[in-house]
């Protein structure tokens, strides 16, 4: 494995890839999603797609949230833990710091439209936007999607917008919803995703989508939910590689909500551009 690979992974944790209006859709695709046909099997008046929709609607505020956690990174070649803290101004700004034994590796700042990464053990760093990572990942996400995922809120893919539920078939199934996107979607987009519910907490459970055309993608999951402060989020969420070979779980141990927060990202003397081939 690069090197340069790997850093990114930790860098950038594991998701992301075309933020709003910079990304490019695959030209084979039609993504006329207003088409009438799209909706064939979806009843919009159910009661669980009233409750998913709920759901969606529901879900907690806040102004600003630090997250102390513990990584776990499996590879083929390698096992690697650290820990980290992400910081993050709602809807606007997110902020990493990873470590490894007691070293700084990297910290990172992304906004709706730019990605900044420091590189601290190799004197690099990074300026650009989300599509780097589509080397990595096969999957689209944008901003929202990513603060989704680490708040564990209802998100989905490929666009996170309440809008897109009407593109879901909506069950039940020992006390879950399972949301799945139809088939008319999933050749538009080149993506299936399949969302479980837990009907007791209002909380996705898991989420995975998958590439149709190359079968890879990723499953995101959570464990059990605990109290931080003002709001209750899952003590680990894990990445699962589809058809590929990693497993990352950031395990929180600590979480403040509404606290004043900074944001340091300076580019050091001497420091060199990373470019990724």
């Amino acid at each position: 494995m690069k090197f340069k690979f790997f850093v990114f992974l930790l860098v950038i944790p594991f998701v992301l890839y075309s933020c709003k209006g910079k990304h490019k859709k695959n030209q084979n695709i039609d993504n006329s999603v207003n088409k009438e046909n799209i909706t064939d099997g979806v009843d919009q008046t159910s009661p669980l797609f009233t409750l998913a929709r709920d759901i969606y609607m529901s879900q907690d505020t806040f102004s600003t949230v630090e997250i102390k956690f513990d990584l776990k990174l499996q590879l083929p070649e390698r096992n690697v833990s650290g820990s980290g803290t992400l910081r993050i101004a709602n809807d606007s700004l997110m902020w990493f710091y990873i470590k490894a034994l007691g070293f700084e590796i990297a910290r990172a700042k992304l906004t709706k439209d730019s990605v900044f990464a420091v590189i601290k053990i190799k004197n690099q760093y990074f300026k650009g936007d989300y599509s780097l990572l589509k080397q990595f990942f096969p999957v689209e996400f944008d901003f929202s999607i990513l603060q989704s995922v680490f708040l564990n809120k209802f998100f989905l893919f490929p666009e996170n917008k309440v809008e897109y539920l009407k593109y879901f078939l909506v069950a039940e199934n020992n006390g879950l919803l399972k949301l799945n996107s139809i088939k008319s979607y999933n050749d538009r987009y080149g993506l299936s995703d399949e969302i479980l519910i837990s009907r007791e907490s209002s909380r996705v459970t898991k989420n995975s989508a998958i590439v149709q055309q190359s079968n890879k993608g990723v499953s995101i999951s959570y464990g059990e939910l605990k109290d931080f402060s003002l709001h209750k989020l899952p003590q680990e969420v894990t990445f699962q590689g589809i058809g590929t070979d990693f497993n990352v779980s950031f395990n929180y141990t600590k979480v403040v909500f509404a606290k004043k927060l900074q944001y340091p990202l300076t580019i050091p003397n001497g420091y060199k551009e990373l470019t990724i081939d």
